[in-house]
């Protein structure tokens, strides 16, 4: 038994043990390279959400070239493992090389790829696998390359039940989620009425005992006033919660939002040196939501990567598009904005708690501003993501929102 064989059957034992996308990503991928003695490993899975196929896993090779395997349903290259389904060995088939674009072709040819390998799950293509040279300099013997064929349905299954895991996982934290900020828009709807009536009148008496007090003391004063006003903004905060706030909808242009909110912090941008570069790749920007509500969420997320990088930085402000069927809101059409600064980045074990209410790591801040836009986002029938990194290339912090086009419940309503 050969070295690959066993490593299959290694492999195969070992599916039902790992369920975390990124752990069966790394296993697998370390796994190949090892056995195969390839120079690198690459690992594309298709993105539902992009409706694009995308570099997931690299071994091997710097961790920026798989930003270059990115692709379309429209590219050859998928076109070809769509329709064939099976393994491309790239120096024995020219002619199927020839039929590839220049960009794909220079793409195999700068990574030294030999072989395309397809993940097919019911006659669907989710993904792909390029191997590179073998370090030897050897070519891939055909019983590796059987060996290959079997193992990769194996390897297909396998990811879509990782990726089906993870889809349950993130869906009953949203829930969790979700139930935690009706509670505490309950609660501030309650309380909201008994509180601030008292600050009102105690705003009212002492502005005008101010004016019976010598000059040097009215600083206090103010002091004291700006303390209220600041409860009064953090009770403010709290309606936003409140299942009743509803959305005053229209027909909304995301990219003129975008373009409002980026004129709104202009001077912050340029007071901390900061480089915003805005891409559309959607031909359609037109949704229905409540232009205000967006623009908070957006005024929100901005600030919080602006206030990250005092010294400095970039921000990059992407807009995708989706005609495939949304898992979140349950529609096609789908607009995706993806928001990416250059900052320090959050600490994985904080992550969990970044919507939470009242969790914020500044000195001044409430903790209110992604609590707040969470739920603004998810009464539009979409979903907000945060990933982040705090070190190597992938240091700074992403904000991934998704919007469908149609909000459910107004189409329910026209019916």
């Amino acid at each position: 038994m050969n070295g690959l064989q066993r490593s299959s059957e290694e492999f195969l034992r070992s599916l039902n043990l790992i369920v975390g996308l990124e752990q069966l990503l790394e296993v697998f991928s370390a796994k190949f390279k090892e056995t195969l003695d390839a120079s690198a490993i690459y690992v594309v899975l298709f993105e539902p959400i992009t409706d694009r196929y995308l570099g997931k896993k690299v071994k091997g090779a710097n961790p920026i070239s798989l930003d270059e395997f990115n692709f379309s349903r429209s590219d050859n290259l998928i076109k070809w493992l769509n329709v064939n389904q099976s393994i491309l060995e790239v120096s024995k088939h020219p002619e199927v090389v020839r039929f590839l674009s220049a960009q794909e072709q220079a793409l195999l040819q700068k990574t030294d790829i030999l072989l395309v390998v397809p993940f097919i799950v019911v006659n669907r293509l989710t993904g792909a696998m390029f191997v590179g040279r073998k370090i030897t300099g050897a070519p891939y013997t055909p019983t590796e390359i059987q060996t290959l064929t079997i193992l990769s349905s194996q390897c297909a299954l396998a990811i879509e039940h990782a990726l089906m895991y993870q889809f349950q996982e993130d869906r009953l934290k949203k829930l969790f989620h979700a139930d935690k900020l009706a509670t505490v828009g309950e609660l501030a709807a309650g309380a909201a009425h008994e509180i601030r009536n008292p600050l009102t009148s105690i705003r009212s008496t002492v502005q005008y005992l101010q004016a019976t007090l010598p000059d040097e003391k009215k600083t206090l004063v103010d002091g004291i006033i700006e303390e209220v006003d600041r409860i009064d903004q953090i009770i403010k905060g709290l309606l936003s919660f409140s299942r009743s706030s509803e959305l005053h909808v229209s027909t909304v242009d995301l990219e003129e939002i975008l373009d409002q909110t980026l004129l709104l912090l202009d001077s912050e941008i340029r007071k901390h040196n900061i480089e915003v570069v805005k891409e559309n790749h959607s031909m359609d920007t037109l949704i229905i939501g409540d232009s205000s509500q967006l623009k908070q969420v957006f005024l929100n997320i901005l600030l919080n990567s602006i206030q990250a990088m005092p010294k400095g930085g970039g921000i990059s402000i992407s807009t995708t598009e989706s005609a495939k069927q949304d898992t979140i809101s349950g529609r096609g059409d789908s607009l995706c904005i993806t928001i990416r600064d250059t900052g320090p980045g959050i600490p994985e074990k904080n992550l969990p708690r970044v919507f939470d209410p009242f969790y914020t790591t500044k000195d001044t801040g409430t903790g209110l501003g992604l609590s707040i836009s969470y739920g603004i986002v998810s009464k539009h029938g979409g979903d907000i993501e945060i990933k982040s990194g705090t070190e190597g290339q992938g240091t700074g912090t992403t904000v991934i929102i998704r919007l469908p086009k149609i909000l459910r419940h107004v189409e329910e309503r026209k019916q």
